[in-house]
Parts: C-alpha cells; sequence; structure tokens
C-alpha cells in the first residue's frame, strides 16, 4: 500500500504479518466453501458406489414407502464419515486449487501482489484451513467413523454391518500361533470363546506334537490358560512322523477328556476384533491393539493405521499448502492449460502417494511411523521450496 506525505510524494506501506486480518477471513470462507463443494460431489458419487449394491435391503428393512427412505437416509448419514475420510484430504487440495485458480482469473491476485503482499503472507488462510480440517479429519476418521460402524454392526445395517455383527459366531478360521496352528469358530464376546476348535500343536521342529479338539473353550481370568471342555486329545509318543495320518484314519486314536487346559497365546482384545478392518475399531481400542498384539501382520496394520491417524491431522493442511504454493508459482499472473494439468496432477500423485504408503505400512513393507508421516513431511517441504521460487518470481504489475 501506499501514503501520501505532505509533500506529495508516495512512500511504500510495509503489509505486516495478520493471522485474522480482512484478507485472511476473506479467503478462509471461501477455501471452506470450495472444500465443502468438492468433498460434497465425491460424498455423492462414493455414495451412489456404496449403497447401489444394498440399496434394495436397505428400503426393505425400512418397511418400503416413506420408512424406506428414512431408513435409506439414515443408512447414508451412518457410511459418509467412512466414506468421506479417505478423500477429504484430496478435496483440500481440490478446493484451495479451486480457489487460487479464481483469485488469478478474477483478477484479484494482481491486486494482492500489487499490494505488496507476499506469498509467505497469503499463508495464514491456509494455515487456519489446515488445521481446522486436520481436527476434522482426526475426530471424523478416529471416532465418528468407528462409532457409526458400531452402529451398523449393532443393528446388521448393510453389508459390512452383516459381515462384522459382533453377535453372530464367526465363520471357521485359521489362527497362528507361536507353538501351533489353531482351526476354530469365535464367539466374540465379551469375553470372546472359542467354539469347535481344532489345535495343531507341534515343537521347534515343526513336527506335529499333540492335536487337540473340543466343543469350546473359554479364558480363565488373568492369564493365557484356556479351558477346553467336551473334546478329545491327541499326544505324539516319542514323535511319531504319520501322526496326521493316525489321527485323520482313526479317531479312537484320541482320548476324551470333560475339561483340558490349554496354554494358547491369544489376547482376548485382539481376539474380540478379529476379522475387522482396522480403519473400523475404536480408537481406544486401536491403541490397546498397537502396543500389546504379538501377531506381526496384525501388529503392522495397527501400529499403520494409528501412525495414519495421527498423520491425518496434518496431511489437510499440507495438501492445502502444496495447492496453495503451486498455484502461487504457477497460476501467479495467468491460467494456462498446462499449469491446471500439472496442478491437478502432482494433487493426486501426492492422494495416490498416501494410499500407497498405507498399503506398504499395513503389509510390512514400510516401517509404520513412515507409513504415516512421510507423505505430509514431503509435503511441507516441497512447499516451502515452491514458496521460495514464487516469492523470487513475485513481481508488481500495473495496468496499461
Amino acid at each position: 500500500m501506499t501514503t501520501q506525505a505532505a509533500t506529495g510524494t508516495f512512500r511504500a506501506q510495509p503489509i505486516g504479518w495478520a493471522p485474522f486480518g480482512r484478507h485472511t477471513r476473506y479467503m478462509l470462507v471461501r477455501y471452506l466453501t470450495n472444500v465443502a463443494m468438492v468433498t460434497a460431489v465425491l460424498l455423492a458419487i462414493a455414495l451412489t458406489i456404496d449403497l447401489w449394491p444394498q440399496f434394495d435391503t436397505i428400503f426393505v428393512s425400512g418397511g418400503g414407502g416413506f420408512g424406506g427412505a428414512w431408513a435409506v437416509m439414515r443408512f447414508c448419514a451412518l457410511r459418509s464419515p467412512w466414506l468421506v475420510a479417505p478423500f477429504l484430504s484430496f478435496a483440500t487440495f481440490l478446493g484451495v486449487f479451486w480457489t487460487e485458480m479464481t483469485l488469478t482469473l478474477s483478477g484479484e491476485r494482481m491486486l494482492i501482489w500489487n499490494s505488496g503482499r507476499s506469498p509467505l503472507q497469503c499463508l495464514a488462510p491456509v494455515i487456519l484451513l489446515g488445521l481446522i480440517l486436520g481436527a476434522g479429519e482426526f475426530a471424523l476418521d478416529a471416532y465418528l467413523g468407528p462409532a457409526a460402524m458400531a452402529v451398523q454392526m449393532q443393528e446388521r445395517l448393510g453389508l459390512d454391518g452383516e459381515r462384522l455383527d459382533r453377535a453372530r459366531l464367526s465363520e471357521p478360521s485359521w489362527i497362528a500361533l507361536p507353538n501351533g496352528l489353531l482351526r476354530t469358530r469365535i464367539a466374540y464376546g465379551p469375553p470372546p470363546e472359542l467354539r469347535d476348535l481344532i489345535y495343531f500343536r507341534h515343537n521347534a521342529a515343526g513336527r506335529l506334537t499333540e492335536v487337540e479338539m473340543a466343543a469350546v473353550a473359554r479364558l480363565q481370568p488373568g492369564g493365557n490358560t484356556w479351558v477346553m471342555h467336551d473334546g478329545r486329545f491327541w499326544k505324539a509318543g516319542g514323535g511319531a512322523a504319520n501322526a496326521g495320518t493316525a489321527i485323520a484314519s482313526s479317531h479312537e486314536a484320541m482320548i476324551p477328556f470333560a475339561t483340558r487346559n490349554v496354554t494358547l497365546d491369544i489376547a482376548p482384545l485382539w481376539l474380540s476384533m478379529f476379522g475387522m478392518e482396522p480403519q473400523y475399531v475404536p480408537f481406544g481400542v486401536l491403541k490397546r491393539l498397537a502396543e500389546a498384539d504379538h501377531d506381526p501382520e496384525s501388529l503392522a496394520r495397527y501400529k499403520t493405521r494409528l501412525n495414519v491417524l495421527d498423520g491425518e491431522t496434518v496431511l489437510p493442511g499440507a495438501m492445502a499448502l502444496l495447492a496453495a504454493s503451486l498455484s502461487m508459482l504457477m497460476l501467479a499472473y495467468a491460467t494456462t492449460m498446462r499449469a491446471l494439468v500439472t496442478i491437478a496432477f502432482v494433487g493426486y500423485m501426492a492422494h495416490f502417494a498416501t494410499k500407497a504408503c498405507l498399503l506398504m505400512g499395513q503389509t510390512g513393507t514400510m516401517p509404520a511411523v513412515l507409513a504415516g508421516w512421510i507423505v505430509p513431511g514431503i509435503l511441507v517441504a516441497a512447499s516451502v521450496l515452491l514458496l521460495v521460487l514464487a516469492r523470487g518470481r513475485q513481481r508488481p504489475i500495473t495496468g496499461a
């Protein structure tokens, strides 16, 4: 800005950092509005895809007519937190990109540059947007999503609600243990129970040494001892090599019992969540599983999920910062198709990178901490570099 002195000359009025000034409030409202519009469009598409194969079931469960329509709307509300959370950061990028593009097209960016405001001084609304949406995405993904899924499971709503219903008996499942292999059906409880179980115990050399079968097994309080009821067992004598054949050919080789104690290294909390995807596990339970679980595969999934949730507090802000810095550099004075396509492609690749890191973390090919934090860190570093370049290319623009 400029001010006129008594002598008739003009001198520059420095632009200071105004995190809650008029420009910040104006831009923050525009960012939030456009992000909300993009999110609504993406959510409509995601809900259509998600609802299509189960629409009839939900509609009929509500009794048809008005009741069916209400059941569908309620189901959509319950599904929305889980559907929005995975793409909210990308929607943030698109919303900020959209806003920055309109600034250039309308000539508002020219006014901002001519006011003496630097790219760094334009970041206050971006930072506030990141703080708001980061907290929102964390709350949505860590708390609202699992809570909504708990309602679906309790009421057996939709395909996932029926599949993950904890009140029913699970399908027969195989569980690998440090000293054996367990085939069982799970009554999730609490407390969880094992039903129709067969436990194949092996020694350090991997040779079968014992087989135990029972109708039900219940965990004793304060340890990992399970009491099996109404079963039978077989124990190898001298490590017989053909033990499996003997058991398969003759049930009489097994000794019946009314009750029998067996040690199984299975955490009841882990067992109660068996078969449930980590994104559906409540946040408090997730933290306990990430700290206590001994199964390497499950541990990688839970730890990755926990770190991804923590990283989501920063990811929307990092995506917003990336979109703003790219726009300040490539859309500073005009919009070109090449610049628009490049910015959109970079945003999509950043979104893709978050999903790729999540997958690699859950499969154990990448440390959980890196899976949750490497993409936000790279985006912030890249944005800082882009802002430095944009500051170096900034120049005042005057009319003809």
